[in-house]
Order: C-alpha cells, then sequence, then structure tokens
C-alpha cells in the first residue's frame, strides 16, 4: 500500500471514529455487553468466557481503526517531509524567507 492510500484510509477512519451514529452504536455495544456479562449466572463459564470475548473485539476494534488514523497521519507527515526533500532550490528559498 501506498503512503497516499494509508493517508486516505487514515482520513476515511477517522471520519467513521468521529461519526456520532458510530459513537453511539459503540456506547451502546459495550453498555449491553457489560449488562449481559453482570446478567451471566457465575455457573455459566462458557458464557462469561463469550462475553469477555465480546468485550475484548469491541475494544480491539476500535484500536484498529486508531491505529488506522494515527498511520494516516504518519503517512501524511511522510508525503509532506518527501515533497519538500524534492523541492528546487530556488523554492527553498523562497519558503525559508516567506
Amino acid at each position: 500500500m501506498t503512503l497516499h492510500q494509508d493517508a486516505q484510509r487514515g482520513q476515511e477512519a477517522a471520519q467513521v471514529l468521529d461519526n456520532a451514529a458510530y459513537v453511539e452504536a459503540m456506547a451502546r455495544l459495550r453498555t449491553e455487553v457489560v449488562e449481559a456479562w453482570k446478567a451471566c449466572p457465575v455457573r455459566d463459564k462458557e458464557g462469561q468466557l463469550l462475553l469477555l470475548q465480546l468485550a475484548k473485539l469491541t475494544d480491539k476494534f476500535e484500536s484498529i481503526l486508531s491505529g488506522m488514523v494515527e498511520g494516516g497521519k504518519f503517512a501524511l507527515r511522510q508525503i509532506e517531509l518527501d515533497e519538500m526533500r524534492n523541492e528546487n532550490a530556488a523554492r527553498k528559498f523562497v519558503r525559508r524567507v516567506l
């Protein structure tokens, strides 16, 4: 994947994380998982394990999206650095003076 594709993917992931519907859905999911976990009988080891896995999966999903945002920011900075390094001498002089 190219730096431009990484940057684009990061921007798209940021839009998802900033979306009000997504934020509300994730909050509801967390709340419902915790409520189901509390309601799960202590003897139901399999049920508790499945709910724990669901809670971890929820966190992992958000961390992957956050990682994509950070990766996109990094790719964007790399693109900017590459563009600065490829400037000709006249442009560098003008950029520094202004």
